[in-house]
């Protein structure tokens, strides 16, 4: 996959007259878009979960209240509401699909770092091998619009995500080779596309409350 990854990067670049950067936003676009079926569906069994767990909520307070002494017996009648709603705290399928994806960015991301060379250009950028300011603001302002129409969260919970993904990201890509931004403002932007269909095409039982 590796090789493979790493000759169709090299293919891309003679495609675009030997820009790289082309060659970099061109892979990192093609494989999320190819992901998207995936990561759509993935998305929408969580905020599924989320649905039924907020409607839950005062009836599994009530139960650790009722139960709260009693752990066994807490965990048997958490067990029944559960299965009577079809619900698990831990979605299996979600954790599965979500670490399937994993290899495929990290074998990118390594072909993506290993192709920089201190002499490629693209755009503003004078150098992909060399860390740009003004890129790590476009994926900082891709990472927070995508936080921002994150669909049902509340205004506090937005406001949180908000914060915690802007100081993740800016903490990683600020030093980050501008190659690798590229790659992050590819992927974010495709992330973007998908938190908007998500939040103007959720499925009925997914709607906010």
């Amino acid at each position: 996959m590796h090789h493979l990854l790493a000759a169709t990067l090299v293919y891309l670049v003679q495609f675009f007259g030997g820009s790289l950067g082309c060659a970099i936003v061109a892979l990192s676009l093609g494989i999320r878009v190819a992901l998207l079926p995936l990561t759509i569906k993935l998305a929408r069994r969580s905020l599924r979960s989320q649905a039924i767990a907020r409607v839950l909520q005062p009836e599994i307070e009530e139960l650790k209240k009722r139960f709260g002494k009693k752990p066994d017996r807490l965990f048997e009648e958490l067990g029944k509401l559960y299965r009577k709603h079809n619900y698990s705290p831990f979605d299996l399928g979600t954790l599965v699909g979500s670490f399937v994806q994993l290899p495929i960015f990290g074998m990118l991301y390594s072909t993506i770092r290993n192709a920089l060379t201190a002499n490629s250009r693209f755009l503003w950028i004078r150098n992909l091998a060399a860390p740009d300011f003004v890129l790590t603001l476009v994926v900082l302002c891709l990472t927070g619009l995508s936080a921002y129409w994150m669909p049902m969260a509340s205004e506090n919970a937005r406001t949180t995500m908000i914060v915690i993904q802007l100081i993740v990201t800016s903490l990683i890509v600020w030093k980050l080779a501008a190659g690798l931004g590229l790659y992050w403002a590819s992927s974010n932007l495709v992330g973007l596309f998908q938190t908007l269909w998500l939040r103007y095409r959720l499925p009925p039982d997914a709607q906010p409350a």
